[in-house]
């Protein structure tokens, strides 16, 4: 059988705490964590790139809880592009406004938002984020280059409905 050398794929929790109250969210801020809430040492996450170079890893998606809560996501971003490793995020978007044109010039490859619903106002329910809605369609990174993606649906969406959540979601800042 031949040996196939791939590059690898990880997903990294780097907090347990979210400012979302999605309902079917085990890290949602009305729920009570199993444990202390917790958040990546950058300097241990520094370590640890290399090995995960080594074992092939090309592309990792920092998620959460919310990854946006985390102090020093900017430089998990930014260490993980310095390893050569291409870094996405997965957020629900209540801190874009912060931290987009930080994450861009760190060097993230790809933004990804989470979505529930391509109706606002259901999604505004899942969430339990008064307001988020309204953020979407901000600028905030003029010249900053991210590459657009689908959005990632808590839900299942009939495909016939993709077209108004992408509309949803195309802000300028993220397109």
């Amino acid at each position: 059988m031949p040996a196939f050398d791939l590059p690898a794929v990880c997903g990294f929790s780097i907090t347990n705490v979210c400012n979302g109250a999605c309902d079917f969210y085990g890290f949602a801020r009305d729920k009570t964590l199993t444990g202390p809430a917790r958040y990546t040492d950058a300097g241990a996450y520094s370590r640890a790139l290399p090995i995960l170079h080594r074992r092939r890893i090309r592309y990792l998606t920092l998620q959460g809880g919310e990854p946006q809560v985390h102090l020093e996501v900017v430089r998990l971003v930014s260490q993980t592009v310095a390893a050569g490793i291409s870094c996405a995020l997965i957020t629900n978007g209540w801190f874009l406004s912060r931290y987009v044109k930080l994450l861009a010039t760190a060097g993230l490859c790809q933004l990804i938002v989470s979505l529930d619903s391509d109706d606002r106002a259901q999604h505004k329910r899942n969430r339990g984020l008064d307001g988020l809605d309204g953020r979407f369609g901000r600028r905030h990174r003029p010249g900053a280059h991210l590459r657009p993606a689908s959005p990632s649906l808590g839900s299942r969406q009939p495909p016939r409905r993709l077209w108004r959540l992408a509309e949803y979601v195309a802000a300028p800042e993220i397109r």
